[in-house]
């Protein structure tokens, strides 16, 4: 492990002038200094420097949180729930926004090595597993919304293809015919599910995947996929869209409102997910509600378990979502 003497023997200078480099600059050389710096980071040896600072000045008293996409509601009512279940244990939270992109996750988990966390609930991307056997941080580790086969940990996730299923049984009942099931990225764990299940259920199933993941780029997405399924004609034109979340619902909303087209009359529509706008949406929209708030109390709670010494197998936890029907597939419900 590198320290003082180790940083001098690696520049052939006295550890006395590594630790006035590092402790008193203005004692030695401004190129001293920095070929000391630059061995010090190098070395690992600031980054355990500032944790052990950290340390001796603050309470271990803080877990991380980590994301996919903060204006996302369902991203936010994660952190909410968890932040509460902390406070109410006397800890404070950092959180982390990743957008499924692995480089942030490494890039946050670095910057936070330094602080001494007790635990970190993650919503974790494709690449996560790798990335955290890389730090061998050992801190109790909880994934939320996606499970990894391939990390050892408790997480908690709502059942996708069960969610999916009730939406199409749904819609089949009602007569449609011609369904569009329109998902993100198979890279995200949760579109990939949403996705396989709808593909599974019948080969009358069209499922269009919009190759992204962040809120806009998903909205946008939706828009244009379904500005182009309104250009079919006849029988091939969809009697039906599904959202496979609250983004790309929002897109399908917008082309068919531009296009004048009326909801459920022409085309019904479902949401993966409830948003409170789509509640009161003109035409409130058929969802599937997340137990997301438990979710996250779940969450919360296995992990500040782990934190204090509990030990054994890890739990898998599977919370059921429920169909809400609304007046956008012609059923309003009471």
């Amino acid at each position: 492990m590198a320290n003082i003497t180790t940083i001098a023997k690696s520049l052939g200078i006295s550890p006395s002038t590594v630790s006035r480099a590092l402790q008193k600059p203005q004692m030695v050389s401004a190129k001293t200094r920095h070929l000391v710096l630059h061995a010090a980071k190098e070395q690992g040896y600031l980054n355990k420097l500032a944790k052990d600072s950290y340390s001796l000045q603050t309470p271990s008293s803080l877990i991380g949180i980590l994301v996919a996409d903060l204006t996302n509601s369902f991203s936010n009512m994660i952190v909410k729930t968890v932040q509460d279940f902390a406070y109410s244990k006397n800890y404070s939270v950092v959180v982390g926004c990743t957008y499924e992109q692995n480089a942030l996750e490494t890039q946050l988990l670095k910057q936070w090595d330094c602080l001494n966390l007790k635990g970190i609930v993650v919503m974790p991307s494709q690449g996560f597993a790798v990335t955290y056997k890389s730090f061998d941080s050992g801190i109790p580790l909880v994934t939320v919304d996606r499970a990894l086969t391939d990390l050892s940990c408790d997480s908690v996730v709502v059942n996708n293809k069960g969610g999916m299923e009730q939406i199409l049984d749904h819609l089949t009942a009602l007569g449609h015919k011609k369904i569009v099931v329109l998902s993100g990225s198979r890279k995200v764990y949760t579109f990939s599910e949403r996705a396989d299940a709808a593909q599974n259920y019948s080969d009358d199933i069209e499922v269009i995947d919009i190759n992204a993941v962040e809120f806009d780029e998903l909205y946008m997405g939706a828009f244009e996929q379904t500005s182009i399924l309104l250009m079919r004609h006849g029988g091939n034109r969809p009697t039906a869209i599904v959202g496979a979340n609250n983004a790309i619902t929002a897109g399908i909303l917008y082309a068919l409102n531009l296009k004048g087209i009326k909801v459920p009359d022409v085309i019904s529509v479902v949401a993966y997910g409830d948003s409170k706008w789509g509640r009161f949406y003109p035409t409130p929209v058929t969802s599937l509600r997340q137990p997301v708030e438990e979710m996250g109390t779940i969450a919360a709670r296995l992990l500040f378990e782990r934190i204090n010494g509990k030990t054994g197998d890890f739990e898998h936890i599977c919370l059921e979502p429920m169909l809400l029907t609304r007046a956008s597939t012609d059923e309003v419900m009471i």
